[in-house]
């Protein structure tokens, strides 16, 4: 196990909020038409795949439904329900009520905008709130080494590689979603602070019969569960039930994967021995910047099919740092914001997924520590 440490910043954290909020009204003169074009573009993508996925479900293990199928779930919960929540379009002029956070996946309109098995409100606030102004806190519900370590905690290594495969096939069903509605009903009851993290891995979560498990199963197992593999593959069965059978295996198979692929680009955003974690509740503005920058990684940038596939999560360090831009701001934003971070000595991630990968799995096998920022260092201006 790599022992937890202390790291010091030397920085201007006046001279680089400065910067970072100059950086922001530049890109709120740039927000426009472009935005609304860009973000239907990828609401359309994912439609097209949920059409091409279910019009070709009912041939037996057809890789053409399923990846098409595991990509429109993927692209419209990391892209457009991500995005959109978090009020990236609410100013774009003549954005429709159906497409901001004002109405998106809003009642009913939840499983026309984002049928997901995360349950919207949930996910509002454990990912809004908790996780972007908690960040890397022991408050922040995603901290994977902490997770990883009340979860797995006195398996072998074999047990530990074998658990993480099933856990990133599986993780929305058996950890986020039921996560989210825990912290959700805890919020509602008034609860100030996050539950424990072993409360948080509670498997009773996932039982119907207890009080919070009963919540998981109606918002988020059984809707979703219903639509997605009975309601659908139904549909095949006036052609015969081995349609049927075929399209909820392609439904199945497309839900494994993405799990899988959401796994890769979430999960990993926060995770490695060179990302930061934090102390207590962050303090004024110029610390939340340098949080947000410091304990948080990018992938590869640029193109528009590779921000897909990322789906815009590539963007993670700009994201967190204006969590309310649209996916073609963070485009414009990352090469200056990057910059500004170098002028400033601030130290800016970015990786390849597959390296981060890589150091996620050594975090969840023990093998990899977040080390602490020493904020006493970056609170005033640098000597």
């Amino acid at each position: 196990m790599v022992d937890s440490r202390k790291v010091r910043l030397e920085v201007d954290t006046e001279a680089f909020a400065t910067d970072v909020e100059q950086l922001k009204k530049e890109l709120d003169a740039l927000r426009g038409p472009e935005d609304a074009r860009q973000l239907q573009k990828v609401v359309w993508f994912t439609r097209v795949m949920q059409v091409v996925g279910w019009l070709t479900a009912w041939i037996p293990l057809n890789p053409v439904s399923f990846i098409a199928l595991s990509l429109s779930r993927t692209v419209r919960w990391t892209s457009v329900a991500h995005h959109v929540c978090h009020r990236g379009y609410d100013k774009v002029d003549g954005m429709p009520d159906r497409l901001t956070s004002r109405g998106f996946a809003k009642g009913w309109r939840r499983f026309l905008d984002w049928p997901d098995l995360l349950e919207p409100e949930a996910w509002k606030r454990e990912h809004n709130q908790l996780h972007h102004y908690r960040l890397g806190e022991i408050y922040d519900p995603d901290v994977v080494e902490l997770n990883a370590g009340a979860l797995l905690h006195g398996m072998g290594r074999t047990m530990r590689l074998v658990s993480i495969v099933g856990i990133a096939l599986t993780w929305k069903w058996l950890y986020y979603a039921p996560s989210n509605i825990r912290e959700l009903e805890d919020f509602r009851k008034g609860h100030k602070l996050p539950p424990e993290r072993e409360e948080r891995m509670d498997e009773r979560l996932l039982f119907p019969w207890t009080e919070y498990g009963k919540l998981v199963w109606l918002r988020c197992y059984l809707p979703y569960g219903l639509l997605t593999f009975v309601v659908m593959p139904l549909l095949f069965l006036p052609f015969g039930w081995e349609f049927s059978v075929a399209a909820l295996v392609n439904s199945v198979i497309a839900e494994v994967l993405s799990n899988l692929h959401t796994f890769v680009i979430v999960v990993t955003n926060h995770a490695g021995s060179d990302i930061l974690r934090f102390e207590g509740k962050t303090q004024g503005r110029p610390a939340f910047y340098i949080r947000q920058v410091t304990g948080s990684v990018n992938f590869r940038t640029g193109g528009f099919w590779n921000d897909v596939m990322h789906g815009w999560l590539n963007y993670q360090i700009e994201h967190h740092v204006w969590p309310d831009l649209s996916m073609r701001q963070y485009v414009l934003a990352q090469p200056r914001l990057k910059a500004i971070c170098e002028k400033h000595q601030v130290p800016y991630l970015q990786e390849s997924v597959f390296r981060r990968v890589r150091r996620l799995v050594n975090v969840m096998m023990g093998d990899e520590v977040s080390p602490v920022l020493d904020e006493s260092t970056v609170t005033d201006e640098a000597a």
